[in-house]
């Protein structure tokens, strides 16, 4: 394979996805390739071949659409899981502003700073944007690829359940 076009995670756009809407990570799945060593763990690259992509193959991000609790529609992605329910995986993300956003904050949380400016860039209250569902085309990836969203994620300490913050 010749060296595919690489980005890292926090640099994909919302049109990085209309051009490829499935992401691989190069990190496991491009060990053997040539310039493996000009990737990381947030490098990615488009996934080629037939679609759907499936959840096993290695991290993915699919394009998605997130449907707001107001009904309005907003395009994002997601990382289809293998078990239901896992937001962990899943880790769904929103383009606003010219940015994207994400709603897992691991064991610190989103900070409120960046939750004031999703609802800036949406222009919207936490109850217009809350509960959100987001799913992906089933043409693009199978596994895992919908659920829902009730507020921002923060792994509760010294446990394994999450929080939820607004």
């Amino acid at each position: 394979m010749e060296k595919p076009e690489l980005k890292q995670f926090g640099d994909l756009t919302h049109e990085d996805f209309d051009r490829h809407p499935v992401w691989i990570r190069c990190h496991v799945a491009d060990y053997d390739e040539p310039w493996y060593e000009d990737t990381d763990e947030e490098t990615f690259r488009p996934r080629t071949g037939h679609l759907p992509a499936h959840a096993s193959e290695g991290m993915l991000l699919v394009q998605a659409t997130l449907e707001l609790g107001d009904g309005s529609r907003h395009p994002g992605f997601i990382t289809p899981a293998l078990k239901p329910g896992d937001l962990g995986t899943q880790q769904p993300q929103i383009f606003a502003g010219g940015r994207s956003f994400g709603f897992w904050g691991g064991m610190f949380g989103v900070p409120i700073e960046e939750r004031q400016s999703l609802y800036a860039a949406l222009e919207r209250k936490p109850d217009d944007v809350f509960p959100l569902r987001f799913s992906v085309d089933p043409a693009l990836a199978t596994g895992n690829t919908s659920g829902q969203v009730t507020g921002f994620y923060r792994l509760a300490a010294g446990t394994q359940s999450a929080q939820i913050e607004l």
